[in-house]
């Protein structure tokens, strides 16, 4: 679905929404943990609001959070590319709601979908550091969707590199995303997520020593009238199988497509 010739102007002012939102509250938060598997697909003419947030019990060895939350906003520019602008907002235990990062960027279709069979697209962004003493990134790398029938698989891998002048890594930073997901009825869907970081490759430590975990997820989409925004949740509960995370992360995603 498209919004006309006043989808411009609103775009921008998501943008500048985004951006001042994020600079107000920014402060002082550990390194972002975000939990969502993108998709390849790109739809010129639509633009998406998502939200996905996390709250966190039974802190690991490197990962002490209550929650944290990541809007997200993507509008196509063209059957192939969208633009993306994303704001990572977090609480550790004991410290204050913050802002940690804004980005900016796009996604290129490489391979587009039809039906059953390989999607492909390659993301590249842009993430400046709102805290003092911390880097900028640059996140690039490809987002994968094959499907059969009613069931799908999707795997996104992630580098980041690291740039300024409080650069901490020798190397790059890897995460990898995945989801399995089994289509129940037109509106239900049940799925398995899985997520893995590794901070620096060039010292990958155990495995204990990097981020790991996984669990069921549940997908639901609200029936809505031709022309209407599209509304999208999802929520589940993902299991740390690694020391260095949370016991327990309880992920939801609400998503809306104009």
């Amino acid at each position: 679905m498209g919004l006309g010739n006043n989808l411009p102007g609103q775009w921008r002012r998501v943008v500048a929404i985004g951006f001042a939102v994020a600079v107000v509250v920014a402060g002082a938060a550990p390194a972002s943990a975000q939990f969502y598997v993108r998709s390849p697909e790109v739809h010129k003419g639509e633009l998406e609001i998502e939200e996905h947030g996390a709250l966190y019990s039974g802190p690991g060895e490197d990962e002490r959070l209550r929650h944290s939350h990541e809007l997200e906003e993507k509008y196509g520019l063209t059957d192939r590319f969208e633009i993306i602008v994303e704001q990572v907002f977090e609480q550790p235990i004991g410290g204050d709601f913050v802002a940690e990062e804004i980005e900016l960027g796009g996604q290129y279709e490489l391979i587009e979908r039809h039906g059953d069979g390989l999607g492909l697209a390659f993301r590249a962004l842009y993430e400046w550091a709102l805290l003092g003493g911390e880097p900028d990134e640059i996140l690039f790398g490809p987002l994968a969707k094959y499907v059969w029938g009613k069931d799908s698989v999707t795997v996104n891998t992630f580098f980041f590199g690291q740039v300024g002048d409080h650069v901490d890594i020798d190397s790059l930073e890897l995460k990898v995303n995945w989801r399995l997901k089994r289509e129940l009825t037109e509106r239900w869907a049940l799925g398995v997520e899985g997520y893995s970081e590794i901070e620096d490759l060039s010292h990958a430590g155990s495995f204990d020593e990097q981020g790991h975990r996984l669990g069921p997820v549940v997908y639901y989409e609200f029936p809505h009238a031709a022309g209407d925004p599209e509304w999208k949740v999802a929520g589940g509960v993902l299991f740390g199988v690694s020391e260095a995370v949370s016991d327990f992360t309880y992920k939801f995603d609400i998503e809306v497509e104009f």
